[in-house]
Parts: structure tokens; C-alpha cells; sequence
């Protein structure tokens, strides 16, 4: 239970540290570069825990997708 509030906490810090605004191109870039760096942390504890951190990274980068139009 532990990895996944951490990896719920992760993945809120990295979408808070952006302040949900639209994103330059070298802050996009870093904003991708940490969520590949949280991915592979994630990825040691299993295929269901991997998943669950990609399911949210994607909603979280579409957010970010979104708010760019």
C-alpha cells in the first residue's frame, strides 16, 4: 500500500511543481524527462504498479497536452 502513495504523491508533486499552467518547451522536456525517471522506479515493483504509474502520467500529461491549445 505504501508504493502506491508514494507513487500517488510522485506523480502529484511533478503535476504541482508545474503549477498546471501551459509549459514552455525546455519545461516540457523536463517534465517528461522526470515522469521517464519515476517510471523506472516504479517499474521495479511490478507489471500492476508500472501500469498504474503510466495510467496516471498519461492523465497528468494530458492535462498538460490540453492546456497548451
Amino acid at each position: 500500500m505504501k508504493i502506491i502513495w508514494e507513487l500517488f504523491t510522485d506523480v502529484w508533486h511533478l503535476a504541482r511543481k508545474y503549477e498546471f499552467r501551459k509549459l514552455t518547451d525546455a519545461e516540457w522536456e523536463q517534465f517528461k524527462a522526470r515522469g521517464e525517471e519515476l517510471l523506472v522506479k516504479y517499474r521495479k515493483h511490478g507489471s500492476d504498479v508500472e501500469m498504474l504509474y503510466r495510467d496516471i502520467f498519461r492523465a497528468v500529461q494530458a492535462y498538460y497536452d490540453r492546456s497548451v491549445e
